[in-house]
């Protein structure tokens, strides 16, 4: 198995090259060198990274992003009622476009678990149902944010 190089403080990730991953109702692009581990009807999980074994003191390498996509039968209202645990985690909300689509990106940090940041990205389809894109990361990566909201911005939703 080839190593995974670290990014250094201040690095970004490469995404000049991808693949895209499509389920049933939604697609995505992602860095070629990124992993899907899941991938069933509207639900799909990708990893920036193999586990390396490089922990930290909550588990988990501050290297990892994990992210989750999928298809909600909620409304937008309903996503944004649900949004974090307390509304103190919630850091920045944001009126995005994403692939011509209107949308709602939130930034929320949180302690008490191996990912302590996440940025979530909801796209309304219609007004029963939401495509979501969510990932989670830590602080400590200075290039994951960057990174995800690359990936973020490729959502698509099918018809």
């Amino acid at each position: 198995m080839q190593a995974i190089a670290q990014p250094t403080k201040g690095e970004s990730i490469d995404f000049r090259t991808k693949e895209t991953v499509t389920s049933q109702r939604f697609s995505v692009d992602y860095p070629d060198h990124w992993i899907v581990t899941q991938n069933y009807n509207d639900y799909i999980i990708i990893y920036n990274q193999r586990s390396s074994g490089v922990a930290t003191a909550n588990g988990t390498s501050p290297y990892l992003i994990k992210t989750d996509i999928a298809i909600q039968p909620h409304s937008l209202r309903d996503a944004i009622l649900g949004i974090g645990n307390e509304p103190e985690d919630i850091q920045r909300i944001e009126l995005v476009e994403i692939n011509g689509q209107p949308g709602l990106r939130v930034w929320e940090e949180s302690e008490g678990w191996d990912f302590p940041n996440t940025l979530i990205t909801y796209v309304p389809i219609g007004d029963r149902e939401i495509a979501y894109i969510v990932s989670f990361y830590s602080s400590e990566n200075q290039a994951a944010e960057d990174a995800i909201i690359q990936m973020h911005n490729t959502l698509r939703v099918l018809d």
